[in-house]
């Protein structure tokens, strides 16, 4: 079987499709901090984890080359599995659970990550162990330590290993067409760390090496405390930022709560509160919504095969932190297809031009459809604020006008 780190032109041309389908769920994805990746040694990346596949695909995204990632391990029992999760350069991770020689079964892993790591890839290992689709940070894994430390020893003499903290920031974990923002911190040089610390203990290494990952990480993305002042926190965040919400008094910290409880229960988006003129912004986007009816129109029919068949998969997943990767999916899935199907139909259906201008529109029919989704909601969240709940604007009025004064 062919290494990770060979080229590959079969994974080339996927990562064309993979790369657009990651893009077409976002409205934005930004990146800062590249200049904070060394280019002297092996680089491991070192990210929160709260939005399921869609956190290593937005990291792939952001790179030309391949990037190498960790599973648990229970996915690969299938043979076809293990050869396409193998073909996309993820290999497996096992854990505790999964029993004693699949734990044995890891060191191998562990010896293959190195191999590739000493051969330039760059690998992406989830620290926390499990997603969770909250602003705060679960207590690190000791295993991305154990890498760099397999890493150090194998090749830390011919060149240095570095864990690179990455906070991933979702405006929405569920939502298609929000925004996204990746932000790559500080790098640890887990070489020299190891070398200007001799004689330290292991169990010193480990406690140092992952206080100094998570105190960067979470540096990295509004980082929230994972208690009962959550959801009040995180409201603030979204009014005045994370600074603010992080020092707000527990009165404040209550209503914010308390608003955005009701506001849920209302079913309106926190994006219609705040607006000065909410009429003229209403009449706007009606007015918008009208001229481009007809490219939505385009754009529902020739991408239905993919919205249709992601809502009814949607609708059956239990944990939400997965709709956004079933999108993705289907769409990587079926783009190729219905470009060929479409291609055909427009082509003997029409002009020429008018042909090749229609099947432009259907490369981003998608993106189309679903972007005039998320604004038609808000819309619409929009109307029935503006014509209601006059309980729920006081209690905003309420709130801001604590936070401006």
């Amino acid at each position: 079987m062919r290494k990770p780190y060979e080229k590959d032109w079969r994974y080339s041309w996927a990562r064309l499709w993979c790369d657009d389908a990651t893009r077409s769920l976002f409205s934005h994805i930004s990146s800062e901090g590249k200049e904070n990746i060394p280019t002297d040694g092996a680089v491991i990346f070192a990210p929160n984890h709260c939005n399921t596949l869609m956190d290593a695909l937005v990291i792939l995204q952001d790179w030309r080359e391949a990037t190498l990632y960790g599973a648990r391990a229970d996915i690969f029992r299938k043979p076809a599995v293990n050869r396409i999760l193998r073909f996309l350069k993820i290999l497996p991770l096992p854990r505790v659970r999964d029993g004693a020689q699949a734990v044995l079964n890891n060191y191998k892993t562990m010896e293959e990550v190195v191999e590739c790591m000493d051969n330039g890839m760059k690998y992406c290992m989830f620290c926390e162990g499990t997603h969770r689709p909250k602003h705060s940070l679960l207590p690190l894994k000791k295993g991305i330590v154990r890498t760099s430390l397999l890493a150090n020893e194998r090749f830390g003499s011919r060149k240095p290993v570095y864990i690179v903290p990455v906070g991933l920031e979702y405006q929405d974990y569920f939502r298609i067409r929000t925004p996204m923002s990746i932000h790559y911190g500080k790098a640890i040089n887990v070489t020299e760390f190891i070398s200007s610390n001799p004689g330290m203990k292991e169990g010193k290494i480990y406690r140092s090496l992952l206080g100094i990952l998570r105190q960067r990480i979470s540096s990295l993305f509004t980082c929230l405390p994972d208690d009962e002042t959550y959801t009040g926190r995180w409201m603030l965040t979204k009014m005045a930022g994370p600074d603010f919400a992080m020092a707000a008094g527990d009165d404040l910290i209550s209503k914010a709560e308390g608003f955005e409880n009701q506001r849920k229960e209302a079913r309106l988006s926190s994006w219609s509160f705040g607006h000065r003129w909410p009429g003229l912004r209403i009449v706007g986007k009606c007015l918008l919504g009208l001229v481009l009816l007809p490219l939505f129109l385009f754009a529902a029919i020739t991408a239905s095969p993919m919205w249709i068949l992601s809502t009814c998969i949607s609708k059956k997943i239990r944990d939400k932190a997965f709709v956004r990767t079933a999108h993705f999916g289907v769409k990587f899935a079926l783009m190729p297809l219905l470009l060929v199907i479409w291609g055909i139909v427009f082509f003997l259906c029409l002009p020429i031009k008018a042909a090749i201008v229609a099947l432009i529109l259907f490369l981003g029919s998608y993106t189309v459809f679903y972007e005039t989704v998320e604004h038609g909601r808000i819309l619409l969240s929009d109307i029935r604020l503006f014509f209601g709940h006059s309980d729920l604007k006081e209690f905003y009025s309420q709130i801001h006008d604590h936070i401006i004064n």
